[in-house]
């Protein structure tokens, strides 16, 4: 199925709407209104130029590099939304973007859709994209909980080791409080699936013709993984930043989160 240029244009008169009532109430979004859609439409655009050349190229070496570029603008985009301004710890997020997407999204390939050339455009791209689309908003209220907790509350980890905890020890505290902050979310969207918000993959499979079996199955699969994937990609990440948020002495080098 594909959306003629009328079907485009028809599809951008929907936005007289939203832009009417903005007017009409002077809500003083206009600007930011516009700003918004012509930020979409092109960040699509240039995102749809890209993966139309990786899709025709199908080369293993290119997928995985699309793949190594979509890890570091998820990471920049998690770190920039969790609220951290130094950019040397953005490097663990990165990292624990990468390595999770491609542990567990390797895994969804191979094991749970038996994929016979899991690296092949068509499978990688969406699996791993969907992966790390759904780490972002997570892992950023994690790792600002975890990040904060370290810049405002340094004294209890002062307190903990002065009185003779391991590093690890006083370091739990606040690697439990930052993995909670990451279960919550998560474990809400699986628990209550809205009608048109959380299964938008479902409707997705439904209307490009997929058996509805199959697009349950799907949907249930890819939100297990994507569960999966988040916390993992937070352990792996928090376990990077000790490299970062300690000195060779396990000393705390005061991280400053914005905000």
């Amino acid at each position: 199925m594909e959306i003629s240029i009328v079907g485009i244009v028809l599809g951008l008169l929907l936005l007289v709407v939203p832009v009417y009532l903005v007017y009409k109430f002077r809500l003083g979004l206009l600007d930011q209104t516009l700003v918004a859609v012509v930020k979409q439409i092109a960040f699509l655009s240039v995102l749809g130029v890209c993966l139309y050349y990786v899709y025709k190229f199908d080369s293993v070496l290119l997928n995985i590099a699309f793949v190594i570029l979509m890890a570091v603008g998820s990471g920049v985009l998690t770190a920039r939304r969790g609220r951290i301004r130094q950019a040397r710890f953005v490097v663990p997020v990165v990292v624990g973007v990468l390595l999770s997407a491609l542990v567990v999204g390797l895994y969804f390939l191979f094991f749970v859709m038996g994929a016979k050339n899991p690296f092949s455009a068509r499978f990688l791209i969406p699996v791993l994209g969907l992966l790390m689309g759904c780490m972002i908003e997570v892992n950023a209220k994690a790792l600002s909980t975890y990040y904060m907790g370290l810049a405002y509350h340094h004294q209890l980890y002062d307190y903990l080791t002065g009185n003779g905890a391991s590093h690890e020890e006083a370091v739990r505290y606040f690697v439990r409080k930052a993995l909670g902050r990451s279960f919550t979310p998560s474990l809400s969207r699986m628990a209550y699936v809205l009608v048109g918000t959380t299964p938008v993959m479902l409707w997705a499979l439904l209307l490009a013709g997929v058996g509805v079996v199959t697009a349950v199955e799907l949907q249930i699969m890819v939100t297990i993984a994507c569960f999966s994937a988040s916390v993992l990609s937070l352990a792996v990440t928090l376990l990077v930043a000790r490299r970062y948020s300690f000195d060779e002495y396990s000393r705390l080098t005061s991280p400053k989160p914005i905000g």
